[in-house]
């Protein structure tokens, strides 16, 4: 695993690591210690995997991608951080969709999804300072070649290689991925956020779906209505009303799921 990728010139630094706990943890660790931004931190095995709303992945195996890309700091990505990560998913989902002939979507915030069960995720991570962003990772987890465990997963969870039709070079599809994203990021600074919203809608799952919202200890039912231009997901509701959800766990209905 990684003998082509270790061979390939890429723009931008890839650090390659044979095992680790976390590639964010490493590469937030490595900004700390001066390492300048943009570079990417990969690694065949990761033992700490985490994601949204504190879930473990189970990430000691090998044949999935681990990634982590330390970002640079620029005005476009402080005016739009709240969808950077969401939109560099539905790129991707796009860019694998195109390349594999399959039908990937996307699930509110950052998850990709392939027949409802989930194959990759997004974990944006940004230090501040009082007045402005000293640093960001994102982390990229995607299942390739082996279906992971996750704790509390809310839905099933798959890999690529089940929904292809021909066996998957890991290095060839490692580097196309990377490649594929340091193109997505270089894109996000001529982003249009209206544009983005509406290309968000053509592979958001959840969209014109009836779904449910768990906020704490509360409970929003309605439709799926895309997102914002801050990344917030509409929910629009039985009244011809809409409400927008910053963040919570989305359910989309049994009767309802794709």
């Amino acid at each position: 695993m990684f003998d082509k990728v270790l061979k390939t010139s890429f723009p931008i630094p890839v650090l390659f690591k044979p095992q680790t706990q976390s590639t964010n943890v490493d590469a937030k660790e490595m900004l700390k210690n001066g390492k300048q931004p943009p570079f990417i931190v990969l690694a065949e095995q990761q033992l700490a995997s985490y994601g949204q709303h504190g879930r473990r992945w189970i990430g000691n195996i090998v044949g999935n991608l681990y990634l982590s890309y330390a970002l640079k700091i620029t005005d476009t990505l402080r005016n739009h951080l709240t969808i950077f990560a969401q939109y560099v998913a539905t790129e991707l989902c796009e860019m694998l969709s195109n390349t594999f002939s399959i039908d990937v979507k996307i699930k509110w915030p950052n998850d990709m999804l392939v027949q409802s069960k989930k194959i990759g995720g997004l974990l944006l991570e940004v230090v501040r300072n009082d007045h402005d962003i000293i640093s960001a990772v994102l982390g990229i987890g995607i299942n390739m070649l082996v279906t992971p465990k996750i704790d509390n997963s809310p839905y099933p969870v798959s890999c690529l290689q089940e929904s292809v039709n021909v066996k998957l070079d890991f290095d060839d599809v490692s580097i196309n991925l990377v490649r594929a994203l340091i193109g997505i990021i270089e894109r996000f600074e001529t982003i249009n956020p209206k544009d983005f919203c509406e290309k968000w809608r053509s592979f958001d799952c959840m969209y014109g779906k009836n779904i449910t919202v768990e906020i704490q200890n509360s409970q929003i039912k309605g439709t799926g209505g895309g997102i914002n231009e801050l990344g917030e997901l509409i929910v629009l509701l039985s009244d011809s009303k809409h409400v927008t959800i910053p963040q919570g766990n989305v359910k989309i209905s049994t009767d309802d799921r794709i």
